[in-house]
């Protein structure tokens, strides 16, 4: 028996890696090892008023800070009966988008692209594919300022509020997003090309699990047809050897994340998006885990065209930056948004005197977790012993990547 272990993933977000377990020549078993230590924020929440929420959970993540604020107020806001503004959510799903773009971008130019184009780094690569890696860098600046704009800040944001917002953009603000919106298309479509060059590896996806809208949601849908609340469905189980939870769908191993949206939810796409979705149908529908990168390429025109959309609506409405009044009462709320890796949950029970008594967050890269198990396992068989360990080895880190993991956030609290 040979065991082959990955200490430390690379070019991903936190600390994991895994064993691959060989036998008599034979690939055995490979585990994902997710060894961040747990950091508790369900547990920072309880007994804490349901205003101070959503900022504590910015803290979660650096990269999908917004989603988890928006999750947090919408579950707050559906305990207390909380109906938002068409002008509040239409900011919100701009401040989604932003993160998207900006998430997106990181992840395909500076992550992705160097093992498309044979570098160990984006620095090296950008030695000789500098404009590549400037034009990603330039849209990742843009969601940026998007979230920047709608959030409060770049990073742990504190403006997104139960009912509103700590302060509501200016339509000159909007105005330079409009446009800043339209120039980029051409970097974003230039990435389709490259990443649908992409060759197809990792596991087929069974079942795809999203939000029954693009980017929140009122329930969970799956390939299969069903929708459903995440408890009805969704099975957690936890592991001796991973601080991160797996989850089942009824039963079985699913995905989350930019493929699913669009093999689930591709008819509500802009004109451009659903044209290269189409366009590249034939190539997403063999269901590879590694088409998620193509997958989020289509998203970047998707996310561009929207802002537009979206800014454009706002500009013709006006700004009226009104709040939506709230009054303490006990009750229990499930907020779901899409971060750029996937579905994010956050479920609270609020009680009488507006503290958090109940919490519970399942993020993408948990619910992920058991499909990353099986691509690595799908990988290490196909290509254990015809390749040598180096090339194995970046194989086996190339499939995880194809996720965009956000291991610090998959961390979850088990009581035993």
């Amino acid at each position: 028996m040979v065991s082959i272990e990955i200490e430390a993933f690379t070019r991903v977000e936190g600390n994991g890696g895994a064993e691959i377990i060989v036998e008599n020549g034979n690939v055995k078993e490979v585990r994902l090892k997710i060894f961040e230590g747990p950091r508790f924020f369900e547990l920072l929440t309880l007994g804490r008023n349901y205003w101070d929420v959503p900022d504590l959970e910015a803290r979660i993540c650096a990269i999908c800070y917004l989603t988890h604020s928006v999750a947090s107020v919408r579950g707050i806001e559906k305990a207390l009966k909380v109906k938002p503004t068409r002008e509040i959510e239409l900011l919100r799903e701009l401040g989604l988008l932003g993160e998207l773009i900006e998430s997106h971008a990181l992840h395909l130019y500076l992550l992705v692209a160097p093992d498309l184009f044979g570098y160990s780094d984006a620095l090296r690569m950008a030695s000789k594919h500098g404009e590549i890696v400037k034009e990603g860098i330039t849209i990742k600046a843009f969601g940026n300022h998007i979230r920047e704009l709608i959030g409060g800040r770049e990073i742990h944001g504190i403006n997104i509020k139960p009912g509103g917002f700590g302060r509501y953009p200016t339509p000159e603000e909007l105005e330079k997003i409009e446009k800043q919106s339209k120039a980029l298309m051409r970097f974003a479509r230039r990435a389709v090309g490259i990443f649908a060059s992409q060759e197809p590896f990792g596991a087929k996806v069974k079942y795809h699990v999203a939000t029954d809208e693009y980017l929140v949601g009122e329930k969970l849908i799956a390939s299969d047809g069903d929708s459903f609340d995440y408890r009805e469905k969704i099975e957690e189980r936890s592991l001796s050897y991973s601080f991160a939870k797996q989850s089942l769908y009824k039963g079985e191993i699913f995905m989350v994340g930019a493929l699913p949206r669009l093999m689930l939810k591709n008819e509500k796409l802009t004109p451009m998006a659903k044209k290269l979705f189409e366009d590249h149908r034939e190539l997403l529908e063999q269901g590879y885990v590694s088409l998620n990168n193509l997958a989020q390429a289509i998203e970047l025109i998707y996310a561009l065209e929207r802002v537009k959309e979206i800014t454009k609506e706002l500009l013709d409405r006006g700004i009226d930056g009104e709040n939506v009044p709230i009054e303490v009462q006990e009750g229990e709320g499930i907020g779901y948004a899409e971060a750029p890796r996937g579905v994010l949950v956050h479920h609270y029970k609020i009680d009488e005197k507006g503290n958090i008594a109940y919490s519970n967050i399942i993020t993408p890269t948990a619910f992920n977790h058991a499909m990353m198990e099986l691509s690595l396992y799908e990988e290490a068989k196909r290509n254990y012993g015809t390749l040598d360990e180096s090339s194995f080895i970046q194989r086996l880190e190339e499939t995880v990547r194809a996720f965009d993991p956000c291991i610090s956030c998959s961390v979850h609290v088990v009581k035993l």
